[in-house]
């Protein structure tokens, strides 16, 4: 049998193995850890085609900025 403190000692060790895994996920990982104010720091965007920029243009045309 085992003895109760060292039962108590394996479920807190079970416990702290198991949120350093949930550290581990794919998704978290190469993500910045540190931020600079006021600079974007994601990927950056798709360049637009030449048939999308005319046709937004086109429809900047038709609005009001009154």
């Amino acid at each position: 049998m085992m003895n109760p403190g060292y039962r108590r000692l394996a479920a807190v060790l079970g416990l702290v193995a198991l949120a350093a895994l949930a550290g581990c996920r794919e998704d978290e990982q190469d993500r910045p850890l540190q931020y600079s104010k006021g600079v974007y720091q994601g990927q950056a965007d798709d360049a637009l085609s030449d048939t999308t920029l005319e046709a937004l243009r086109h429809r900047a045309r038709h609005q009001s900025y009154n």
